[in-house]
Formats: structure tokens, C-alpha cells, sequence
């Protein structure tokens, strides 16, 4: 019975974690709680990697509703995604909360983990970011014990022969930079779109909080003011304070 898991999500520091413990003969189940809505190129990289590790006789093991419905409550199974789910709730993402990542990821990965008799789960939060270190008997984070930086994650992963992947996280995720929104709009400008959806039908639906971008303005707005070019660009977004005096 194996005493460790390691949760997944595909992003530069689990995939690197899971490299250097695999290298180092760690075996032991992996974990990704899909939410339905990560980037394309993740689920790309979901099956990539999942090459990799099936050449060392290991594999992903991928929690979703419709997979492992006794892992997610009645909502979450009548939806299927986190997207439908805000649709159908009228809801989008709060950043300040979390409650998307809570309830569809972390409350799954934890189910999974008990009904397994699994004692710990190893998270992959690298020495970058001590911030987010929790005191829990059941989490472990080998990437901070070890020292090892988010820059030497990439290291890791191309040592090992591997692409690196992009920042892992939903399509519609309130956390996302200004610029990878833009990035969105330009290279899937269809999931740009759903996104928007989102954030239309909270307003319609009255939401004191209906932006999924924590400053309050609309993706529809960012498309307008930004990157459809029909506004002055927002210089104070690229120039030191002073020069905008």
C-alpha cells in the first residue's frame, strides 16, 4: 500500500516534482483533478507526460466527475465541469476565496486519497514560494525540503528530456496575468469567448461580483479597450509612474 500521492496538476512544479521522484524510484499514484476547463495545451500535456511515465510503468489517474462521481457532491455531478457549474449557478470564479479550486480540485484529491488509505499527499510548492507552505500532517512538499527553485524546475524537466509546460490552472481562472488573458483572446479566442459567457450571465444573474478579473472590469472590456485597438493604449501599464506625470 503506498504511503504517498502525488497531486497533479500538470503545471511546471508537479511535473517536475513527479520527474525527480520518479527518477529517484518513487512509486506511488498521481493524481489530477480535472475541472474540465484547464488550457488546451495542458490536456495535451496530460497525455504527453502520461507517455513518459507508462515507459516506467506508472500512469495518471484522472478525477473527474463523470470517472469518480462518489468524489463530488450533487451539483458538481449534475454539471460535469466547474464551467457549467458557474453557468448553471450563475457564479463566476472568486480569487479571494478559492472556493472553485477548494471544492473542485483539493476536496476530490482529498476523498480520493482517504478512500485510499493513503497517508500523505505531496504537493509540488517549490522553495519560490514559501508563502504558500501549509502546516498539515497529511501534505508534504518535496520541492521546498529540497531547496529546489522555480527556475530549477524547468531544469528539471528539460534534464529529463521533457517540453516544459505552461502555467497549469482553468481557461476562465480569476488568477491569470493581464497578459495571459491576452494570450487567451488572441491563440483560442473561442475559450475567450466562454469566459465572457460567464462573466454575462453573473451580471444577468445579479451577482454583487461578476468579473473575472479581481480589479472589476469585464473581458469584454479588456478585448475593447486593449486588443481590438480602438482605445489609447493604458500607458501606465508599461512606464514608471513618474513618466506619466
Amino acid at each position: 500500500m503506498p504511503r504517498e500521492m502525488i497531486s497533479f496538476g500538470a503545471g511546471v512544479n508537479s511535473v517536475a516534482m513527479a520527474v525527480m521522484l520518479v527518477n529517484n524510484g518513487w512509486r506511488g499514484p498521481i493524481v489530477f483533478a480535472d475541472t474540465g476547463g484547464e488550457h488546451p495545451e495542458t490536456y495535451c500535456y496530460l497525455e504527453y507526460f502520461g507517455r513518459w511515465l507508462a515507459e516506467r510503468g506508472m500512469e495518471i489517474t484522472v478525477l473527474s466527475p463523470s470517472t469518480h462521481p462518489e468524489l463530488y457532491d450533487k451539483r458538481e455531478r449534475a454539471t460535469g465541469t466547474l464551467e457549467e457549474f458557474c453557468l448553471m449557478r450563475g457564479i463566476v470564479p472568486l480569487l479571494a476565496s478559492r472556493w472553485c479550486s477548494q471544492e473542485w480540485k483539493q476536496r476530490a484529491l482529498d476523498k480520493w486519497r482517504k478512500a485510499h488509505d493513503i497517508p500523505i499527499t505531496l504537493q509540488g510548492i517549490c522553495a519560490s514560494e514559501p508563502r504558500r507552505i501549509r502546516d498539515d500532517p497529511f501534505v508534504r512538499y518535496p520541492l521546498y525540503e529540497d531547496d529546489i527553485t522555480r527556475g530549477e524546475c524547468g531544469r528539471i524537466i528539460q534534464r529529463a528530456g521533457l517540453q516544459v509546460p505552461i502555467k497549469s490552472g482553468c481557461f476562465f481562472c480569476p488568477g491569470q496575468r493581464l497578459a495571459s488573458w491576452q494570450r487567451l483572446y488572441y491563440d483560442h479566442p473561442e475559450l475567450y469567448e466562454r469566459a465572457a459567457l460567464i462573466e454575462d450571465n453573473a451580471q444577468r444573474n445579479g451577482q454583487k461580483w461578476a468579473t473575472l478579473d479581481p480589479h472589476g472590469f469585464t473581458l469584454r472590456e479588456h478585448a475593447r479597450r486593449r486588443w481590438e485597438g480602438q482605445m489609447e493604449m493604458d500607458l501606465s501599464e508599461w512606464l514608471p509612474c513618474a513618466c506619466s506625470l
